[in-house]
């Protein structure tokens, strides 16, 4: 995930769990009447929505919920993963759902037999878009697709002002599935179907929300990207070679001292300071997740990471998050990072180190190391304390073989730390 992606603050006084409960009290009073319903909302059920998004375009989405739940709870749907939606309020006919840890929000009310509501994006410039959602019966079916010939395979992607990206692409019965691959990272799983010569490929998680528009001329695709409400993207797609794919490397993260330490500090979610110089760290293979529960990327590398530290703590490996939220506000931190950490069980600590502002990325981290560009970022120590390997972003299970391959990087660089033979030759970004 590239950094440009946090670089705006919260506006001052913004607290997300108040407006929940604020907005939640104000939607039975004020925004919602539901004397006409003709329907209650369902209480149980898997829904199909579209979201607004620029030049009219609409993005398909797919969620449950299931409001029987004490509290609520959901998730969203893409292709076969699932991202569950961290706080849900239901009161009367509204539905509130909360992303705290990205500084979002989705609010809705259920009206003639569906939900109508609005995402908003809280920034110091506020972005949002208006959606909508009706339950699923079981009688109804699926839109038809109509296949003509897939954009199955590796591409290079060219975008008008930039050609460093590359994109994978399958099919799946009548489903296309893929994603855009950047060096530090991918823009996660995408889903959609096939009609003759174009393609409609469809991401909502509540942490992102684009689709890919692709159409084919003269045997080239050409597509469009759109990201939320923002300008969309144009690009064309070049087929990719396996020997141009081999040579598409992240740019080179490395140490500006190989010889020193790599320093960190942090507080835990209990409060208490952590620093690298502890004992507990000293002679042991380690490995420091850079990240923020406001990254996609980060919630991929989430699971290999608390693997990792299951199946070689005892042998050795200390696994620690140095977690960079959008605002340096610790409560707020505490509960963003609880989430994350409870979502995907983690047992290793997360240590706050504030926020993604410039200056503090630039005492805590880029006075270390050159070359930082995105989160999440892993840096492999090993038993000696001095880094052996730097790994720049990370590609999710969208990506397909990449991801795999990587998973087998990550298990042989740490085998290789706990043997003592981790190589510093060059520090590569891998």
């Amino acid at each position: 995930m590239m950094i440009q992606e946090t670089n705006a603050t919260l506006p001052l006084g913004s607290d997300m769990k108040t407006s929940l409960v604020l907005l939640a009290v104000l939607g039975t009073i004020v925004f919602f009447n539901t004397s006409c319903q003709r329907n209650s909302l369902p209480q149980k059920s898997n829904w199909r929505g579209t979201a607004a998004l620029a030049d009219g375009r609409q993005l398909t989405f797919h969620l449950h919920l299931d409001l029987t739940a004490a509290p609520p709870s959901g998730y969203f749907i893409v292709g076969n993963e699932i991202t569950p939606i961290p706080e849900i309020a239901a009161a009367g006919d509204s539905l509130y759902f909360n992303f705290s840890e990205y500084g979002a929000q989705m609010r809705a009310r259920w009206q003639d037999d569906r939900l109508q509501g609005e995402y908003l994006r809280f920034r110091r410039d506020t972005t949002s878009f208006t959606f909508t959602a009706t339950p699923i019966t079981p009688a109804q079916p699926a839109p038809t697709a109509h296949p003509g010939v897939p954009p199955v395979g590796s591409y290079r992607v060219y975008f008008e002002s930039d050609s460093a990206s590359t994109a994978t692409f399958w099919a799946k019965g009548d489903s296309i599935f893929g994603t855009i691959i950047e060096p530090s990272g991918d823009y996660g799983l995408l889903a959609g179907t096939q009609n003759e010569k174009r393609v409609q490929l469809h991401r909502f998680t509540g942490w992102q929300a684009m689709m890919i528009e692709l159409e084919q001329a003269q045997g080239d695709w050409a597509g469009t990207l759109y990201v939320r409400a923002e300008k969309p993207s144009h690009f064309r797609l070049k087929p990719l070679r396996e020997s141009s794919a081999a040579t598409q490397r992240a740019p080179q993260t490395f140490m500006k001292n190989p010889a020193a330490p790599f320093h960190f500090s942090g507080v835990t979610l209990a409060g208490d300071s952590v620093t690298s110089t502890e004992a507990r760290f000293q002679g042991k293979a380690l490995l420091i997740d850079i990240m923020g529960s406001w990254c996609h990327n980060c919630m991929d590398a989430a699971p290999l990471l608390q693997q990792l530290h299951a199946e070689f703590h005892d042998a050795g490996l200390e696994v620690v998050s140095l977690a960079f939220e959008i605002k340096d506000d610790f409560a707020a931190a505490q509960k963003n990072l609880g989430l994350f950490q409870r979502r995907y069980g983690l047992t290793f600590p997360i240590l706050f180190c504030g926020s993604t502002a410039e200056a503090n990325v630039q005492a805590r981290l880029k006075s270390h190391i050159a070359g930082f560009r995105g989160y999440p970022t892993t840096i492999f120590v090993g038993r000696d304390g001095l880094v052996h390997a730097i790994h720049s972003g990370f590609h999710g299970p969208g990506t397909g073989e990449r991801f795999q391959q990587q998973i087998q990087e990550y298990y042989e660089t740490v085998k290789e730390l706990l043997q003592g033979e981790g190589s510093r030759q060059g520090l590569s970004s891998r």
